[in-house]
C-alpha cells in the first residue's frame, strides 16, 4: 500500500488519550453487561443443576447406607435360614429313626420335605419287603401242633426179599438203641 503523503504519525494528546480511555471503559462495561445478560439464564441453570447434583449425591449416600444395611440383614437372614433348615433336618431324623442322613437332603425346607416324602416311600417299601420275607419264612417253618402219628414203613410195592431186609435193619436198630 502506498503511503498517504498527508497522513501524519500523530501522538494523541493527554486529553484525547483520556477521552479514548473513557470511551473504551464504557464499551468494556457495556460488553460485560451484554455478556452477563446473555449468560444470566445459563448461570441460573448451572446454579440450579449444582443444587440438584448436591441433593442427588446426598440421596446416593443415604441409599448406599440403606443398601449396606439391607445386605447385612440379608446375609443374617440367609444364615438364620440355613440354621433353620439344618435344625429341621435334625428334627426329621429324630422323629423318624428309620431315616438316615444320606437320604434326607436339601438346602431349603421344600427340598427337605421332598426328601422326607421320598424317604417315607423308600422305608415303606423296605418294610413291606421285610414283612413279606418274614411271612414267607414263617410259612416255611410252620410245625403242626402235636406229634405226627407213628406209622410203620410202607411196605407196599416191596418184594419179599426187600421186606426181609427192612425187617432185619429195624431189628438191628432196636438192638443198638
Amino acid at each position: 500500500m502506498p503511503e498517504d503523503p498527508n497522513a501524519e504519525n500523530q501522538t494523541p494528546t493527554k486529553e484525547d488519550y483520556d477521552a479514548i480511555k473513557l470511551e473504551l471503559e464504557g464499551e468494556r462495561q457495556r460488553a460485560q453487561g451484554l455478556v452477563a445478560e446473555a449468560t444470566r439464564e445459563l448461570t441460573e441453570r448451572i446454579a440450579t443443576l449444582e443444587t440438584e447434583v448436591s441433593t442427588k449425591i446426598q440421596d446416593i449416600e443415604a441409599l448406599k447406607g440403606q443398601l449396606a444395611e439391607a445386605s447385612t440383614n440379608f446375609e443374617g437372614a440367609k444364615a438364620a435360614y440355613a440354621y433353620a433348615v439344618a435344625d429341621f433336618k435334625k428334627l426329621v431324623l429324630q422323629a423318624n429313626p428309620l431315616f438316615t442322613t444320606d437320604i434326607i437332603w436339601g438346602d431349603t425346607i421344600e427340598d427337605v420335605k421332598s426328601s422326607v416324602e421320598k424317604a417315607g416311600v423308600l422305608v415303606s417299601k423296605v418294610k413291606e419287603g421285610l414283612e413279606a420275607q418274614a411271612k414267607a419264612l414263617a410259612e416255611l417253618s410252620v410245625v403242626p401242633a402235636g406229634a405226627p402219628a407213628r406209622t410203620g414203613t410202607n411196605t407196599e410195592g416191596l418184594s419179599t426179599k426187600e421186606k426181609i431186609n427192612l425187617g432185619l435193619e429195624q431189628a438191628k436198630k432196636k438192638k443198638e438203641s
